[in-house]
């Protein structure tokens, strides 16, 4: 009887959202500074606008853990009637405070209500940009540091340079990387990595540059 192939296991711990292993830099510092300021805010409800990427889903869910409020991501796809209902009880005390994330700003909505629209653009606005690589680079190290890897930086820069560069994706693209080097017996450098991601785009019919 074969004895069953030994598939690699993911055993790193669920990342949990808080502001203490948020990574800050100048590309959102201010914002960070604007959602933190609860209850202090100027309004109720705050905005936080950003890329994909840009640790809107990683901001809300650390202030939802701080406070008694709400927190509402891709808020666009939400119903127009419903929002505008939650928006009145937060301006109304009846919850703690209403924060409210996208990746565009409201004029970009397509919003139809007109009380709703009025509502959204007199509400107070935290601006994320993307990730720079001050950031990016520390969360990157550390993604592979959970999984047990000491990668080198030009691994890291080149994950950065030819990868999706939201963390989502260079979390994803870690996991990847880990699994098919446990598998292979193999250490995890920038050539190993070209490789992989180079059978990934082929597969994909997608052509991603080589760096060997």
């Amino acid at each position: 009887m074969k004895t069953p192939p030994q598939i690699p296991l993911d055993l790193t711990p669920k990342l949990v959202h808080s502001f203490e292993n948020f990574f800050i830099s100048q590309s959102n510092a201010a914002a960070v500074k604007a959602v933190r300021a609860w209850p202090e805010w100027p309004s109720p409800i705050l905005l936080l606008i950003g890329p994909k990427g840009s640790g809107k889903s990683h901001l809300g869910d650390a202030w939802a853990q701080k406070t008694r409020g709400v927190f509402i991501d891709d808020a666009r796809k939400i119903e127009e009637g419903q929002l505008f209902k939650i928006m009145n009880q937060a301006l109304n005390g009846e919850i703690e405070g209403l924060l409210i994330a996208d990746r565009a700003a409201p004029e970009e909505w397509g919003v139809k209500m007109p009380d709703l629209n009025s509502r959204l653009s007199n509400t107070p606005r935290a601006l994320l940009e993307e990730h720079d690589d001050e950031i990016l680079e520390p969360i990157v190290r550390k993604l592979f540091q959970e999984k047990g890897r000491d990668v080198s930086q030009d691994l890291i820069a080149y994950l950065l340079k030819y990868h999706e560069r939201s963390v989502s994706a260079q979390r994803f693209i870690a996991s990847e990387l880990e699994s098919a080097a446990q598998r292979q017996k193999a250490d995890l450098t920038k050539s190993f990595a070209a490789r992989f991601l180079k059978s990934q785009s082929e597969r994909d019919l997608f052509s991603i540059p080589s760096e060997e």
